[in-house]
This record gives structure tokens, sequence and C-alpha cells, in this order.
């Protein structure tokens, strides 16, 4: 082979081996980027592991797999108006010093919101519900305004922190090496609200793709992401009636991107100092599919009744209870949430439906549900109902004493009947339904005694219950 040929061979060689090294590289585009409707669940962790975190470079792996702990979320895009009706929006921009005109700009150019739970301090104020405000070009994405929920005075306020020139989140294609930097002013006036105070804020975003590699957490691995580090100066004054506040803050912002995600499959975020980033939360992914719901709940009686105590409780028993959550509606205007088994103190007879609401609260879709209703009975046994011996309404019952079965005969015109054998401490033994007619108790699981029968009608509270006394004898 002459040597033309080796060199020509050399140099695809040499090409192939460098198209094979870049692919390793994820480019991420603004097709990748999410839009309104997109929703995932992601899982919090505590910033311990900074080293591991903060690793850049070259085919770097975060390997991130030991820390199981699940606190999840969901973050999710929206529509703007889904996080700030409009005329709200126009009525806080303007408390920044923006015309209606400017306000009304900033609106129209925007997009969506991305809903962050997550709580921030200014200074005084906490705020909480947050929404970043976003606008996709050709080749960025920009955010507009921050929005969020505080609290003035006791009363809940939105507000939104509208910038006077975009802040530059994402420059498109995000590849590695990149970098940009983007400058924002923002200012609230609260004067208007009857609020004698004035913020203002500078910042100044200098953003770096500084790593490509492979993500591994205790539930995914994500072989081919992107790393971009922004780190954002703060420069902030508070301004009162008698001082002005002047506050420095370096800030640091980690996202990770997969073109298979239209969100960052991991962030991180914290404040910068001289000799490394200190995070502050941390959270990725959770790719968790909610299972088909199979619990199952009930009471533990069909009917219940109120003696001398004047209530009763309820227990609710779970079968299987694979769901979250659950939301109670106890049929007696109060509700209630448990995770399992609940019990519930009532004060009147009544027939009840009580409504419960199985959540799962840590998978997708979100907040997948189903509900059931649980029936029963309460006969207010000391107001409502008048004891009468059950021969006295026709009702016989052979053979006393019992061994094995007890024979009931229900007149026809009484109906189906409720029954509940109470033994000498009025300890509940056996309960069920008797049909009109002839039916038959079995009694071979009851120990030998003396023991109280009694039936009411099925259908309603009735003003009348029939008693019986049978014993029971092996």
């Amino acid at each position: 082979m002459d040597m033309q040929k080796i060199k020509f061979i050399s140099l695809l060689l040499s090409h192939l081996m460098c198209v094979e090294f870049l692919s390793g590289q994820q480019v991420y585009k603004v097709n990748d980027y999410g839009k309104p409707g997109d929703i995932y669940l992601y899982n919090r962790i505590p910033s311990t592991q900074n080293a591991q975190i903060l690793e850049n470079g070259a085919d770097v792996t975060w390997d991130l797999s030991t820390n199981a702990n699940l606190n999840t979320h969901i973050s999710q895009i929206v529509t703007p108006s889904e996080g700030i009706d409009q005329v709200t929006f126009l009525g806080v921009c303007t408390l920044g010093g923006n015309t209606i005109f400017d306000c009304l700009n900033v609106w129209s150019n925007t997009e969506q919101a991305l809903l962050v739970p997550d709580t921030l301090s200014l200074f005084a104020f906490t705020l909480t519900k947050l929404q970043r405000y976003q606008n996709k070009t050709t080749n960025k994405l920009l955010e507009n305004f921050f929005g969020f929920t505080t609290d003035l005075g006791g009363t809940e306020m939105k507000a939104a922190i509208v910038y006077q020139t975009p802040d530059t989140i994402l420059n498109f294609p995000v590849a590695y090496g990149d970098n940009w930097t983007s400058h924002i002013k923002w200012g609230i006036d609260l004067t208007a609200t009857g609020q004698n105070i004035q913020y203002k804020s500078t910042q100044s975003r200098t953003t770096n793709i500084d790593s490509w590699g492979t993500l591994i957490t205790p539930y995914d691995t994500f072989p081919d992401v992107i790393r971009l580090r922004s780190e954002i100066l703060r420069e902030d004054t508070l301004y009162t009636d008698s001082v002005a506040l002047p506050f420095t803050l370096t800030q640091v912002e980690y996202m990770w991107f997969d073109t298979n995600y239209t969100l960052p499959v991991m962030t991180a975020n914290g404040i910068a100092t001289d000799s490394t980033d200190i995070l502050s939360a941390v959270q990725y992914i959770y790719e968790a599919t909610c299972a088909t719901p199979t619990w199952t709940v009930d009471s533990d009686h069909d009917v219940y009744y109120i003696d001398s105590s004047g209530n009763v409780t309820v227990n609710f028993v779970f079968s299987n209870p694979n769901a979250n959550e659950y939301t109670w509606d106890f049929g007696d205007n109060s509700t209630g949430t448990s995770t399992g088994n609940i019990s519930h103190t009532y004060f009147a007879g009544g027939d009840y439906s009580i409504a419960v609401t199985g959540c799962m609260t840590n998978c997708l879709p979100l907040n997948s549900c189903t509900s059931k209703i649980i029936d029963f009975q309460i006969i207010d046994t000391i107001t409502s109902v008048q004891v009468i011996p059950g021969n006295q309404l026709g009702i016989k019952l052979f053979p006393n004493p019992a061994k094995e079965s007890i024979m009931i005969d229900i007149p026809h015109e009484l109906g189906i009947q409720y029954y509940e054998i109470l033994d000498m401490s009025g300890r509940k033994v056996n309960h069920g339904t008797l049909d009109a007619g002839v039916t038959t108790i079995d009694t071979d699981q009851i120990a030998n005694g003396v023991y109280t029968l009694r039936l009411w009608r099925k259908g309603g509270i009735q003003a009348r219950m029939a008693v019986m006394r049978v014993a029971i004898i092996k």
C-alpha cells in the first residue's frame, strides 16, 4: 500500500475517532426545552455531596447513587395566566416603576411559566409559590419576570419582579465550552400599598457550559448529559423611611440537561464563595409511574350504636393501602387526612356515607387519585330507639339453650333485620343481617354463656329494637 493511501486512511480514522469523541458531548437545542403542559417529578437530596456534584470537565461521572432518600415534588411548565392572571400582573408590574405600556409589552412577550415549589427569603420577606416566567426565541431562553406570593401584614399577596431587560438563562444550542453574560435590573416600590419600602437590585449572570458526561442517581442513569454553571452577582438595596440597607450576594445555579427531557435532569443551587460553591438545594428527575390503585377500605362494622356514653367510635381499616395520602369526608361536616387506618367519633345516629380519596403523591401522573364510599348505620339507643322484647313482635328464637346454631323466625312484615350478639360485658361477638322468615345463625365459634340478641330494621333509623336472651351450652 503506497504512502498516499496510508495517509488517507490515517486521516479518515482520525476523523472518525474525533466524531466518536464529540458524540459523547450533549448539544441541547431550543426545541429540546419544555413548553406548557410539561411536568416532571423531582427528588430532593441533602447537599452534603458537594465535591461529587461540583466536579467539572469532559467525560465526568456524577455518581449520586448512594443517596436514595425520597423527598419528591412536582415542577411543571404552565401558561403565564396559570401562574398569575394578567390583571394582577399589570397591577404589581407598575409597582416596579414600569409604565402600563411596558408591562403589557412584557406580558405579550412571555409564553410560559416554570412553577417551582420552593421558598426564598428576601430580607424580612418570605417568598413562596415561586414562578419563573419565560420566553423562547430562536436561540435563547429568556426570563422576563419572577413571580411569588408573600405575606404583607397578614394578607397573602401575589407579586412579581419584572426585569428591565430579560435575563438570558440559556443560549441555544447549549454546547460544551460555550459561555455568555447577561445583566438585569429590577425594583419594587410598595409605597402605593401603604408600606414605605423600596427595593432595588442589579444582577449580573455569567454562564459557562463547563462539563459533559454521565449522571447516575439511585433510580436512573443519564449517560449523555451536559452541564452549565451560572454565577449570579446580586447587588441589592432595601430602602425604608430612615435607612438604606445594601446587600451583596453571589449565587450559583447548576443545570444538567439531557435531550430526552424537556427540563433539566438535575439542578443545584447555592452560594458561591471565594473558595467553593456551597449548595443548599439539589434535586434530580425521579421517574416514578403511579401503580394501579389496589387499596380498599371499610368500616369495621356495618352498624353502630350510641349508648349512655353519648357517642360511638368508628374504625376505618385498609387492605393493601398503596396510596400515599388519604383524605376523608366523615359525613358529619368534618374532614381529615391519613396515611392508613383512621378512627372517627360520631355523636348522632343516622345513615352515613363516608367519602375517602387516596392519592399517589410521589409519582406521575400528578395526583393520581381514586375514591371510595363507605356506608354504615349508627343507631342512637338512648334517645331514639324503644327496646321491645322480640317475642312481642312475633320473633321466635330456637333452640334455647343452643349448641352449634340458632334458628330465628322473623315475621315477613318486619322485613330484613340487622342483628348483633353481645356477651354479658357488652362486647359484640357476632353481627350481620337476617332475612324475614326462618334463618340460621352459626354459634359454633361462640363460647358458652348467656348472650343478648338485638335486632332492628334495615334501611334507616327505627323507633324500636327487638331484644332477646339466648344461652349457648355445648
